[in-house]
C-alpha cells in the first residue's frame, strides 16, 4: 500500500540537534569547556537562541569576557533585528569587567541609534530592563521622548519607576496612562490593586487620590472617577466610594452595575451596615430598576447580618426586620425569588423572635411549590431540619436532612445536608455512623464543609481510640447540642463536669474551646479570649490551636486591641501555614498593620 513519505531531518540538522542536546547536558553538569567545544562552530552559523545563550553563559562562567563580547558582536551583525539584546549583553560584560569607559561609549552609541530611529527605544529599553538596568532603561525612553514627544512609553516607565521605588513618579505615569489612553484604565486598576493594602494608610496613595480629585474637579474624563472609586474600594473605604458613586449616579453617568458591585464588596468585607445603605439606595429607585429584586434580597440580608453582629441589637429591630421581610415577600409570591426571602424570615422568627411555630409554617409552605426550584426546596428542607434540631426533635431533623441530601446528592447543598445529618447523628451518640460520613465529606468540594468534617472526624476518632467507653464524648456532644440550641447554661454545666472528671482525657481541649465559644456567644469576650489562649498554651500540639488563634485574633480585633489581634494572626500564619485559616489571618494582619480608615 502506498503511503506518504516521512519527513526527516538532513544529516547536518540531525548533527546540530545532537550537538545542542549534548551541550545542554554539559551545561547542567557545569562542564562549560565542553559546551564551548561542542557549540563553537555551530555558533558561527546558527540563529538558534539556545545556542547563543549556552555559549554566552559558558563564557561568563569561565570569566572569558572578551570571547563573550566577540560572540555577542558576531551575532549582532548576523541578526540585526535582535541587535538591542546583543548590545545590552555587551554592556553587561563591560560593567562586569568594570570597564566603565567602554560601557558609556556603548550607551552613547545606543542614544545615537535612537536619535536616528526613536522607535528603537522600545527594544533597547526592554533589553536593559530585562537585564535589571532600570535607570538606564528609563534614560533610553526619556532620550527617545526628547526626539519624538508623541511616543508613548507610559506603561514601561511606570513599571520602571515602581521597580526603583519612586512611587510618586510611578503614580504620575499611571495618571498619564489613563489620561492619554482610555484603554489603560483596566491596566492601572490592576497595577494599583497589587499595591494597596486594605485598611493601611499610605502617604503616596493619599497624594494620588488628591491629584485625581483635583483633576475630576477640573473636568477630567469620567474614567478618573472610576479610578478613584476603585482605589477607595481596594482600601475598603466603602463609604468614600459610595459617596463618589452616588454623585456620578445622580448625574446619570452609571448603569447600576457599579453600585451593585460596591455593595457586594462591602458585604464580603463584613461592612453590613454600609452594604445595607447601598442596597437601600438601589431599591429606592423603584420596581423598574433592573436590579430591584436582587437589591431587596441583599438589603434585608445585610440588615440581618448587621443585627447578628451587633451586641446591642434590640427585639424591636428584629421585629422591624421581620415586618420588612413580610412586606417585600408579598411582592414575591409565585416568584422563584420567594424562597430567598422566606427562609431567612423563618430564621428570624425561630431564633430571634422565639416564634418557632410561625417559622415552621413558613418553611413547610415552601415544600413542593411549583415555582420554587429544586435547590431552594432543598434549602428550605435543611432550614426546617435545623429548626427541628433546635427545638429538640433530633430524629425528625435527620429525616429532613436526608430528604434534602437525596434531592441534591452531588451538589454542595447536598453535601451540606449530608454533613448536618452526620452532625445530628453525632448529637444523639451514633458516633461510628457519623464518623463514617465525616470521613467521606473530608473530600468535599466545599472547603468549609471539608474542614468542618475533618474536625468532627478527628474529634470522634481521637476520643474513641483511647477510651473503652464513650461517656466523655457523649457528654461533650450533649453540651455541643445545647450550644447549638443556645441553651448556654446547660452546656456550660456539662462542660464543667467534664473538666472535673476528665481533665486528662483527649476531650479536654475540645471542652475548653467550646466553653470559650459559649462565652463569646454570651458577649463575655475577655473570658473567651482567656480560654482560647489556654488551648494555645496547654494543648500546643493539638489540632485546635490554629482555630483558637483565629478566634483570639477576631475577638481582639472586635475589641480594637490591634496589637493583640496582629500577634494572634501572625502566630497563626507563621506557625500553622497549612491551616484553613492561614490565608484569612494573613489578610487580617495586613489590614491591621497600618492606620485604620474610617
Amino acid at each position: 500500500m502506498w503511503t506518504l513519505p516521512a519527513f526527516s531531518q538532513s544529516p547536518n540538522q540531525a548533527n546540530d540537534a545532537q550537538a545542542l542536546a549534548l551541550a545542554k547536558q554539559y551545561f547542567q553538569d557545569q562542564e562549560y569547556e565542553k559546551v564551548i567545544d561542542k557549540l563553537e562552530d555551530l555558533g558561527e552559523r546558527s540563529v538558534e537562541p539556545q545556542v547563543y545563550q549556552l555559549l554566552f553563559d559558558s563564557y561568563l562562567e569561565l570569566e572569558e569576557y572578551r570571547d563573550a563580547i566577540k560572540l555577542s558582536r558576531n551575532w549582532a551583525r548576523r541578526l540585526p533585528g535582535r541587535k538591542a539584546n546583543f548590545e545590552v549583553d555587551q554592556l553587561y560584560l563591560h560593567l562586569k569587567e568594570e570597564d566603565l569607559r567602554d560601557a558609556e561609549k556603548l550607551m552613547e552609541s545606543i542614544f545615537e541609534i535612537i536619535d536616528r530611529s526613536p522607535g528603537q527605544a522600545y527594544a533597547y529599553g526592554k533589553a536593559l530592563s530585562d537585564r535589571g538596568y532600570a535607570n538606564r532603561a528609563l534614560s533610553v525612553y526619556q532620550h527617545a521622548l526628547k526626539e519624538n514627544s508623541n511616543m508613548n512609553f507610559d506603561y514601561q516607565m511606570a513599571l520602571l519607576y515602581g521597580e526603583l521605588g519612586d512611587i510618586p513618579k510611578m503614580h504620575e505615569m499611571y495618571l498619564q496612562m489613563v489620561e492619554r489612553t482610555p484603554g489603560y484604565l483596566a491596566t492601572v486598576k490592576a497595577l494599583l490593586a497589587q499595591s494597596i493594602e486594605a485598611g493601611q494608610r499610605d502617604e503616596n496613595l493619599e497624594l494620588l487620590k488628591q491629584e485625581i480629585i483635583k483633576r475630576i474637579q477640573a473636568g477630567a474624563p469620567e474614567r478618573f472617577n472610576e479610578l478613584l472609586i476603585h482605589i477607595y474600594s481596594q482600601e475598603e473605604n466603602f463609604r468614600a466610594a459610595f459617596t463618589q458613586l452616588r454623585a456620578l449616579d445622580r448625574q446619570g453617568r452609571l448603569d447600576g452595575k457599579e453600585i451593585s458591585n460596591l455593595a457586594r464588596l462591602a458585604y464580603n468585607a463584613g461592612d453590613f451596615d454600609l452594604a445595607a445603605r447601598v442596597y437601600k439606595y438601589e431599591l429606592d429607585k423603584g420596581e423598574t430598576y433592573p436590579y430591584y429584586q436582587s437589591s431587596v434580597i441583599a438589603w434585608l440580608d445585610s440588615r440581618k447580618h448587621s443585627l447578628q453582629e451587633s451586641e446591642t441589637s434590640t427585639l424591636e429591630a428584629w421585629q422591624s426586620l421581620a415586618a420588612d421581610y413580610e412586606q417585600y415577600g408579598k411582592g414575591f409570591r409565585g416568584d422563584p425569588f420567594q424562597a430567598d426571602l422566606m427562609i431567612p424570615l423563618a430564621e428570624v422568627y425561630a431564633y430571634r423572635l422565639n416564634q418557632a411555630d410561625t417559622a415552621e409554617g413558613i418553611l413547610t409552605s415552601l415544600f413542593d411549590r411549583s415555582w420554587i426550584g429544586k435547590d431552594d426546596q432543598a434549602l428550605a428542607q435543611i432550614a426546617y431540619a435545623d429548626l427541628l434540631l433546635f427545638t429538640g426533635r433530633r430524629w425528625d431533623a435527620i429525616i429532613y436532612y436526608r430528604k434534602a441530601e437525596k434531592a441534591l446528592d452531588q451538589s454542595v447543598i447536598g453535601q451540606e445536608a449530608k454533613f448536618k445529618r452526620a452532625k445530628a447523628a453525632y448529637y444523639v451518640g451514633d458516633f461510628q455512623w457519623a464518623q463514617g460520613i465525616f470521613s467521606v465529606l473530608k473530600e468535599s468540594t466545599s472547603k468549609l464543609i471539608a474542614n468542618d468534617a475533618m474536625q468532627y472526624s478527628l474529634l470522634i476518632t481521637d476520643n474513641m481510640a483511647l477510651d473503652s467507653t464513650t461517656d466523655a464524648l457523649e457528654a461533650y456532644a450533649r453540651a455541643d447540642l445545647f450550644y447549638y440550641r443556645e441553651i448556654y447554661d446547660s452546656a456550660l454545666a456539662i462542660l464543667e463536669l467534664l473538666d472535673m472528671g476528665y481533665a486528662d482525657h483527649p476531650i479536654a481541649d475540645e471542652s475548653l474551646f467550646l466553653r470559650a465559644s459559649i462565652k463569646r456567644a454570651q458577649h463575655q469576650d475577655a473570658e473567651a479570649i482567656k480560654l482560647w489562649q489556654r488551648v494555645v498554651d496547654e494543648y500546643s500540639e493539638d489540632i485546635l490551636v490554629d482555630d483558637a488563634l483565629y478566634e483570639i485574633g477576631k475577638t481582639e480585633e472586635k475589641l480594637n486591641h490591634t496589637d493583640a489581634a496582629m500577634k494572634a494572626y501572625e502566630q497563626l500564619f507563621t506557625e500553622h501555614v497549612d491551616s484553613f485559616f492561614a490565608s484569612e489571618a494573613r489578610k487580617a494582619y495586613r489590614r491591621l498593620r497600618g492606620d485604620q480608615i474610617n
